[in-house]
């Protein structure tokens, strides 16, 4: 009677652990917030597919693991901002370029503007990280008097981290998918997957793409340089400079002319209004016509 009941225990946890894994292949859910396994939701799953489902489930942590085990140092990106003032400005421009080359580094962008008293270029840089703080220690030890600097850093190794791992958990869902669709035998369960398999490659691109943008700003630190040089005989009280009587009597006029123009235009918006005048305007000289007859 004891041996029975033995057998009857142990067939009736194998049943259970039976149950058990089932529900793990259709009711386990993504940590990430793309991709649920719902067994209301996803098409029925072959016996052969089965044990390779509960397979790649069992390495998704392992997987997850293996990311944050792998970024041991930390993402970093150093931004910063120089206005450099110079009383050589094509000369120094050519220096500062020699320098970006010297660390290799390139010029994502280049402005210059000349005004009445001032002149100046206005350099995006990009620099290796690992040589940005030399780059600029030379520029600031070179000819020229720093207006101002900022530095900025930001460090993105947390997003980076959850970004590579949530990338390794899509990876792993989309070939799951693939490897569902294979099994499929229905136009309805083809379909299901198809579209699952196509959020899943939506989502990869995404993140990929944020990852490439992280690691260019990690591998390549940017500096907005401004160096600008000014007139030092630059006197604004002196007529020949702007501010005498004859430039401030030509301005005058010129905003005088503006306003003129603007009241026009002013009246112009106001034209229902003008209708509106002309028509009481009519009413009243036709009650006076009948008053006088």
């Amino acid at each position: 009677m004891r041996k029975i009941s033995v057998f009857a225990l142990a067939a009736l946890f194998a049943a259970c652990q039976s149950q058990s894994d089932n529900g793990a292949i259709f009711g386990a859910y993504a940590t990430d917030d793309c991709v649920a396994f719902e067994e209301e939701s996803m098409p029925m799953v072959s016996a052969k597919a089965a044990p390779m489902m509960r397979n790649s489930m069992a390495t998704g942590g392992q997987l997850e693991d293996a990311v944050e085990q792998s970024v041991t140092d930390r993402k970093i990106i150093k931004n910063g901002s120089m206005t450099l003032v110079v009383d050589n400005l094509e000369q120094t421009r050519n220096d500062v370029v020699g320098l970006i080359e010297k660390h290799g580094g390139y010029v994502s962008n280049e402005q210059y503007s000349n005004w009445e008293h001032t002149s100046s270029y206005n350099l995006t840089v990009r620099i290796p990280c690992d040589k940005f703080d030399g780059f600029v220690a030379e520029v600031e030890a070179g000819k020229g008097k720093i207006e101002s600097k900022s530095m900025y850093i930001n460090d993105v190794t947390a997003e980076y981290i959850d970004l590579e791992t949530r990338l390794n958990t899509k990876r792993s869902y989309l070939e799951r998918y693939k490897q569902l669709l294979k099994s499929a035998k229905s136009v309805q369960e083809i379909v299901s997957i198809e579209d699952k398999i196509r959020m899943l490659e939506d989502e990869i691109d995404s993140t990929v793409g944020r990852l490439k943008y992280l690691t260019n700003q990690v591998d390549y630190s940017t500096l907005h340089l401004q160096i600008r040089h000014d007139d030092a005989n630059f006197d604004p009280h002196h007529p020949d400079h702007g501010q005498g009587f004859w430039h401030r009597f030509s301005q005058s006029l010129s905003s005088g002319l503006r306003g003129l123009v603007d009241f026009a235009f002013f009246l112009v918006r106001i034209w229902p209004a003008w209708i509106i005048i002309l028509l009481v305007l009519g009413v009243i000289r036709r009650a006076k016509r009948k008053n006088d007859d």
